[in-house]
């Protein structure tokens, strides 16, 4: 196949990327608005992309009617946020916090969670999350006012939180992790089923 996006209905571009592009990390993102409503979603379109300084990627697309949602407006206006790590043992509680909840509405009092608070950034974290990215905004990049444009905010890590139960030596031990990944539709994935391959070595 050969498909031109620009030729291609922007709802089939979407199917195919979101079903090719995977699995996908997320991002629970936990924010506040100017008055203090604490605001938690997840999103799928996230990664790592920069060490130093260390920064935080991901792109909240606007909803159905082409309106932001309330962790981009909140991020516009604080300029602060955490980045929760879905572990599999609360993927439930992240798949609840989608819902299109109202926005005075508290996400995590929804999915039975517990507000931690932050160390450096106003946002409280998951304290059922085994790590936090405590994040303040970098930069912010539209890419237009369709329902399905992104809207990529860089965030830069000032503070990060891991459960002490992760620690193996100097390194995380990432089956006690366990997180999970966004396939296509209403599927995830997990890291569980893992191989190695060592990295070329050229004389």
């Amino acid at each position: 196949m050969h498909i031109d996006p620009t030729a291609t209905p922007v709802k089939d571009v979407y199917k195919l990327l979101i079903s090719t592009v995977t699995p996908r990390p997320i991002a629970w993102v936990s924010s506040v608005d100017d008055q203090g409503i604490v605001n938690l979603a997840p999103f799928s379109f996230f990664n790592v992309v920069s060490v130093n300084p260390p920064v935080l990627g991901f792109s909240p697309l606007l909803d159905g009617t082409g309106k932001s949602k309330d962790t981009l407006n909140n991020i516009r206006n604080t300029g602060e946020f955490v980045v929760n790590v879905v572990s599999h043992h609360i993927a439930d509680a992240m798949n609840q916090t989608s819902a299109p909840y109202e926005h005075h509405i508290d996400e995590l009092q929804q999915a039975g969670l517990t507000a931690m608070p932050s160390s450096l950034v106003k946002p409280p974290s998951v304290q059922e999350a085994m790590v936090h990215y405590e994040c303040r905004l970098h930069d912010l990049i539209s890419f237009g006012n369709d329902p399905l444009a992104g809207n990529l905010i860089l965030g830069q890590i000032c503070h990060i939180h891991v459960n002490d139960e992760l620690k193996d030596g100097d390194r995380i031990n990432v089956s006690k992790l366990d997180t999970v990944g966004r396939m296509e539709g209403s599927y995830y994935s997990t890291t569980r089923d893992r191989f190695a391959i060592d990295r070329p070595i050229l004389d």
